[in-house]
């Protein structure tokens, strides 16, 4: 039997609701207060070195987040239109260590108070109405792309909106070489609540439910699958572009040519940087805001929960924990996604029309030298000041 059939039929073992697991500690010992979310496994490392942040704060609230089922069960739960409580196992993070654990949920479950996504919430397959968002706060933070990616044994370099429609919607019966092997195991995806599969679709139009293949449950499982195959040449997958980042030692992204473009262009600008020159500037078509929900409080844009408040409030730039110095411009950059400030566009909607956009206080030169180690910005600080008009930003000489 083929690895690739192997795993595929291990996703339903890895990604079915989970029971308890004995020897595992229980999320409620892991400190107070808690706060339980779910949403997407693109996200899920963001949210992990957000909590740790939030944890050592002076006022410490603890985190515990599950991503099984996909992007859409956390908007789906605080809307009512799914479980409003997760159940099984779901992770928390060790402060000293930032470290992801498993622990096990209440045998009741535990009520979802903050949810995560890679889109607006009306990409979600439920979500058909304004009426079910409007006793929530929505939030943005930084951007996250989205990547095909191949194992690095294969020779493939990049892949159309077009190519990848008739890939994923025939299998196959497409015959687009080199990804037309028989076996579904070769064609690795998400499902109809997954953020990245989400993307895809809005960016091809290739129906959601539709894609031929595998389910592999999570990004990384996707990545997993993908360098499982006994033929890495025929196999294809996608996930969020951080954790294409993270396991480059294993798979490496195609150059994505989106409908109306003549050419591919990586994430970054080139396939080995991890600059997300690309993404920044508005040539690579399959990125978006990352958002994040919460109940809404008594004022327009509050959150009913302080502590949910603390949380998303950090990760969308609004607040600083007390006590804590990372900023979400760091955490953003460590977890290889990219800061608002370091973007010079924008864009409306989920993958909607791209405009030339500068912040107002920008961090390019930071992200440049923390995502890749080099920077042509000067250095600065309190004893060597910036000439001119440029501001001393992060330890960078930027513009304005």
């Amino acid at each position: 039997m083929r690895v690739g059939r192997l795993c595929a039929a291990c996703a339903l073992l890895v990604f079915e609701p989970s029971l308890a697991v004995a020897g595992t500690p229980d999320c409620s010992d892991v400190g107070s207060p808690i706060i339980y979310g779910a949403g997407g496994s693109s996200q899920r490392d963001l949210v992990g070195k957000a909590a740790v942040v939030l944890q050592n704060s002076s006022n410490p609230v603890y985190v515990v987040y599950q991503d099984a089922g996909g992007a859409c069960v956390g908007i789906n739960a605080l809307t009512g239109l799914g479980s409003t409580t997760i159940t099984g196992t779901a992770y928390y993070w060790d402060s000293s260590t930032g470290s992801k654990v498993t622990c096990n949920l209440d045998l009741s479950g535990n009520e979802v108070q903050f949810a995560v996504m890679g889109t607006g919430p009306f990409q979600c397959p439920l979500v058909t109405d304004q009426s079910y968002v409007d006793g929530l706060t929505e939030v943005t933070g930084p951007i996250s792309a989205y990547t095909p990616i191949v194992a690095n044994g294969s020779t493939q370099q990049s892949i159309s909106a077009e190519a990848f429609y008739l890939v994923y919607g025939f299998g196959p019966a497409a015959d687009i070489a080199p990804w037309n092997n028989a076996d579904p195991s070769y064609y690795i995806h998400r499902d109809e609540n997954s953020a990245a599969q989400i993307i895809f679709t809005v960016a091809t139009g290739l129906p959601i439910t539709k894609y031929y293949g595998v389910d592999a449950g999570s990004n990384s499982n996707s990545v997993a699958y993908v360098t499982a195959l006994a033929d890495v040449e025929q196999g294809i997958a996608f996930v969020s572009a951080d954790v294409a980042d993270s396991s480059r030692a294993s798979v490496r992204a195609l150059a994505w040519q989106g409908k109306g473009q003549s050419a591919g262009y990586w994430p970054d600008s080139s396939a080995t940087s991890f600059d997300k020159q690309n993404v920044r500037n508005g040539q690579y078509e399959l990125w978006n805001p990352i958002h994040f929900y919460g109940f809404q409080g008594s004022a327009e844009g509050s959150f009913a929960d302080t502590h949910v408040g603390a949380l998303l409030g950090y990760l969308s730039g609004e607040s600083q924990p007390a006590g804590t110095t990372q900023t979400i411009t760091e955490t953003a950059t460590l977890n290889k996604n990219v800061p608002t400030c370091a973007m010079h566009v924008a864009r409306s909607g989920d993958l909607g029309p791209v405009y030339v956009s500068e912040p107002a206080e920008p961090c390019g030169c930071y992200y440049d030298y923390t995502a890749t180690g080099a920077t042509t910005c000067d250095a600065c600080d309190d004893s060597n000041p910036c000439s001119g008009t440029d501001v001393c930003r992060l330890g960078f000489c930027e513009a304005h």
